[in-house]
């Protein structure tokens, strides 16, 4: 049985408003004579999430780039992570399905974390990691 190897995408960081940008990894498209990608999956551990008040959600999205950074498009998102005055910690796993043919060459992929509502002091720190079949 084969181990899943593992690819850093985003080292441990501390957020505390909605990203714009972020550490990506690039990969080479699939063996020639594949029709598509393989499916990835992505491993966030988060810690310390958490408001001073207010009605905060922070929510992972994971985004491709089939353009070389040129333009992102979310391929998944996470459970929503309702924040309140006790720090929260966890893990969610997102299934990543690149949905082009092989002649798009690379793809790029980040993970960006999302809040919404109107927290005040919203944190949250986390880490990514992409998990290789």
């Amino acid at each position: 049985m084969a181990v899943d190897q593992l690819q850093e995408i985003v080292p441990l960081h501390i957020a505390t408003a909605s990203e714009t940008s972020n550490p990506f990894v690039v990969h080479p498209g699939p063996v020639t004579g594949d029709t598509f990608y393989t499916p990835y999956r992505v491993r966030i551990q988060f810690s310390d999430a958490l408001q001073a008040s207010g009605s905060g959600v922070w929510t992972f999205n994971v985004q491709i780039s089939y353009n070389k950074g040129g333009s992102w498009v979310t391929n998944v998102s996470g459970t929503a992570i309702t924040l309140s005055t006790t720090a929260q910690d966890g893990q969610q796993t997102l299934n990543v399905n690149p949905n082009l043919p092989t002649n798009c060459g690379q793809i790029w992929l980040w993970v960006l974390a999302t809040l919404s509502g109107s927290p005040v002091s919203a944190t949250i720190a986390y880490r990514a990691d992409l998990q290789l079949p």
